[in-house]
């Protein structure tokens, strides 16, 4: 098999060789003549069969890339396409290469393109300008100081492709790669998992996959909000992407100390896990100041979930959904429900349930002794919220701003007006 590969490879040098003195025939949307790698479907192994493995490598999260200097080919497949087939051939010096209508690399310039193709324009880059006609396009190079480009300069590159109107390599033969994708959540998956996880070691794997984020199907993790709570608790709140899906990491930590930890991606949870020792303690320092006992396993009373807070939020204005609770509960009067949430670990929650008491008093009602001294302290939190302010998310306001009388009357005569208040 070696001979036979050998042997291929030298069969290819000795017609390439020979193809220094002639022009090779450019077929836009298929190849080149007497070459046996046609774009849409050759799969890029044929390539390194063909001309060895002495290539540069460029892989990112969009394309990898086999270029192979010393003839002047580039064989470039979509990163995500696990048949790995060929969606576009680059051509340069010292290859030697032409179309049927006359257009010959290095010696034709782009002004005579726009000629023999009655068009003109070009896309630019900071280093170079292309012009594409159907499968195919052409460069010449640009000065990165000057705006524009010199139309006269000879083509240096062409690239023959089956690409759309807007540059989208086409999609003939494709199969995305869902296994590699698979591959790659799943080593986030397994550090989440470790029985002896320790945030340095999370921290560590969060740095190697920035350094790699323009490496093939790269994890990206963006902080949503990173706030203090009470007892000494810390939450972190993450948005996780990686082609196409979405993860949220929901992590509470008592100093370095891991107390709760959840991934979740359509509402499934792929990882969930918690420290009994660390959820004692603030289960015991929770109701030593409260007397009321927290269910951990509730998100009403524990923050094991992240809820929005606002009145009316995105592009049509509708209240977000513990919002709209807040609301029914008040126009049931039930008072013991809105005090239970007055009293949540859930920043947001506790919100809730202070502007639904407040709401009840503002109707009349008598609020009692325990929780107009929980109300008194709430209103001075200086915790922040996960907010929503029209289209805007993001954690932008302490408790004790939302909390201040004068948005309280706003808030109230807000959902008066829109009828949800009765």
């Amino acid at each position: 098999m070696r001979n036979i590969r050998n042997l291929n490879i030298i069969l290819f040098f000795l017609s390439f060789a020979a193809g220094f003195s002639q022009s090779n025939l450019i077929i836009p949307q298929n190849g080149i003549e007497g070459v046996s790698i046609r774009i849409d479907t050759t799969n890029i192994s044929v390539v390194e069969k063909l001309y060895g493995n002495e290539f540069e490598l460029n892989a990112n999260q969009s394309y990898t890339r086999y270029t192979y200097p010393k003839i002047g080919l580039a064989f470039q497949y979509e990163t995500d396409d696990k048949n790995k087939i060929i969606r576009s051939i680059f051509l340069e010096s010292p290859f030697q290469a032409k179309l049927n209508n006359g257009i010959e690399l290095n010696k034709t310039s782009m002004k005579e393109i726009w000629e023999t193709y009655s068009d003109k324009g070009c896309f630019t880059s900071k280093t170079y300008a292309w012009h594409s006609q159907k499968g195919i396009s052409f460069f010449i190079k640009k000065d990165s100081t000057k705006k524009g480009y010199d139309s006269n300069k000879k083509i240096y590159k062409i690239e023959i492709h089956n690409k759309n109107d807007f540059g989208i390599p086409s999609r003939v033969n494709f199969e995305f790669d869902k296994e590699r994708k698979e591959e790659r959540i799943q080593e986030m998956v397994n550090v989440l998992k470790d029985d002896d996880f320790i945030f340095e070691k999370f921290d560590n794997f969060w740095r190697i996959q920035k350094k790699n984020d323009t490496k093939p199907f790269p994890l990206k993790k963006q902080e949503n909000f990173k706030r203090e709570l009470e007892f000494d608790l810390t939450q972190l709140n993450s948005e996780i992407r990686i082609y196409g899906s979405v993860f949220e990491l929901n992590i509470l930590k008592c100093n370095n100390d891991l107390v709760y930890l959840k991934l979740t991606s359509e509402n499934e949870i792929l990882v969930e896990r918690y420290s009994d020792k660390q959820i004692q303690i603030l289960l015991n320092k929770h109701q030593n100041k409260t007397n009321i006992p927290i269910d951990t396993k509730s998100a009403i009373d524990f923050p094991t979930d992240t809820y929005v807070y606002g009145t009316f939020c995105g592009f049509v204005g509708t209240p977000p959904t513990e919002s709209q609770t807040m609301i029914d509960l008040v126009n049931q009067r039930k008072y013991y429900r809105l005090a239970r949430r007055l009293n949540s670990m859930n920043p947001e929650i506790a919100t809730y349930g202070y502007i639904g008491l407040d709401f009840l008093r503002k109707k009349g009602m008598e609020i009692k002794p325990p929780e107009l001294s929980k109300m008194e302290e709430f209103s001075k939190s200086s915790i922040q919220l996960n907010t929503c302010q029209g289209c805007i998310y993001g954690v932008t306001e302490t408790i004790k701003e939302v909390l201040k009388e004068e948005n309280l009357k706003v808030i109230y005569k807000a959902y008066k007006e829109s009828g949800m208040l009765k």
